[in-house]
């Protein structure tokens, strides 16, 4: 799951001119799938390095024009190749989990009520075992 601050980001640049300028309609509609509020937040406040200082954690990514026109910040304009995986997924990517992914695929696969059952197979065989 990508933090919305970072989904912002992306979206303002993706939409941004040359200049990094870019509207804050353009980044809520290029997000349908987050709460436009929340997205509103994110770019006018919470992202935006010359906004009040309401939130507990903030990135300093845009700098608000007026207007609704919000211009990205130089140190933030360059799109990495890929965006960096954190330190603890690599760790567990290279350990390997052991897990047997087409058994994992498989569950996925299933509908709740195959889930319900195969949990309630599974009860049986363990009291079964017990006694």
């Amino acid at each position: 799951m990508v933090p919305i601050h970072l989904d912002v980001l992306d979206a303002a640049r993706r939409s941004a001119d040359a200049s990094g300028v870019f509207r804050l309609a353009a980044i809520v509609a290029a997000l349908p799938h987050l709460n436009a509020a929340t997205v509103r937040t994110h770019v006018a406040s919470r992202c935006c390095t010359n906004a009040p200082r309401h939130h507990q954690s903030r990135y300093s990514y845009f700098r608000a024009l007026g207007g609704g026109r919000y211009r990205i910040e130089p140190r933030y304009r360059a799109v990495a190749a890929e965006r960096a995986v954190p330190s603890q997924d690599r760790l567990i990517d290279a350990l390997g989990s052991g897990a047997d992914l087409t058994l994992v695929d498989r569950s996925l696969r299933m509908t709740p009520t195959e889930r319900l059952e195969t949990m309630r197979c599974a009860a049986l065989s363990l009291d079964a075992m017990r006694a």
